[in-house]
């Protein structure tokens, strides 16, 4: 128990003194959760702009509805997915179940970025977007608990900020610009193959956060941090 006041004492010095010299606090769980998102949106992003075409250009029978038909599959399957997956999450004790549906999420994510490349008919492609509803509501859902348990209480503007500025929207402005780019030189096959390449990249970058995922679930990062770790 002393122990803990003499740590809780000095991450109390620190972050007043942080504080007074306006240095905004980022933990390394943090730090390793919007390294995952901005890979993992850099990777959704590089086939975004080009979707419509591949689909309409490789797949039997497809047209522009088809492509409107998937996306709403796709959205219609997340929504029922998500939210009933994230009430099992807080229910459930520690952070270990957040992080292994995390992990499921994004194994899923390697798979389905590349799978396009094999599918040959709507129903593929409709079977497909179901699934990658499914491992986007894992994804989101689980990673949204974790984000919220670790973000720093004197720095949660900043912190959902860069979640928001750099997890989605220079993410997701790079892989356009870099997958419309790769989709017109080297064709569509390269931009799916790298975008599985990232998921894995993500899914690697993703077990560095296993350290810091907890048995318990606590209020605040306080708890969670170990000084010298930051």
């Amino acid at each position: 128990m002393q122990l803990w006041r003499q740590k809780l004492k000095s991450l109390t010095i620190m972050t007043l003194q942080n504080r007074a010299e306006n240095k905004p606090i980022i933990n390394k769980a943090i730090k390793t959760l919007l390294a995952f998102v901005f890979i993992f949106n850099v990777s959704a992003g590089l086939y975004m702009p080009i979707i419509a075409i591949f689909i309409t250009q490789n797949i039997i029978g497809a047209t522009l509805a088809t492509v409107g038909v998937s996306i709403a599959i796709y959205s219609i399957v997340k929504a029922i997915f998500q939210i009933p997956i994230a009430r099992r999450l807080d229910i459930a004790k520690g952070e270990r179940d957040d992080f292994y549906v995390l992990l499921l999420g994004i194994i899923l994510a390697i798979f389905y970025s590349l799978a396009y490349l094999f599918i040959k008919n709507i129903n593929d492609l409709y079977f497909l977007q179901i699934l990658t509803g499914i491992a986007d509501a894992c994804i989101f859902a689980a990673y949204y608990a974790i984000f919220s348990h670790h973000i720093d209480r004197e720095s949660q503007g900043f912190e959902w900020s860069l979640f928001s500025v750099g997890g989605l929207t220079v993410s997701t402005s790079i892989g356009g610009l870099t997958g419309g780019y790769i989709a017109t030189v080297f064709g569509f096959e390269a931009v799916f193959i790298l975008a599985s390449s990232l998921n894995i990249v993500a899914a690697l970058v993703l077990l560095i956060l296993f350290p810091y995922v907890k048995n318990f679930r606590f209020a605040g990062h306080y708890k969670n941090l170990k000084i010298g770790k930051r």
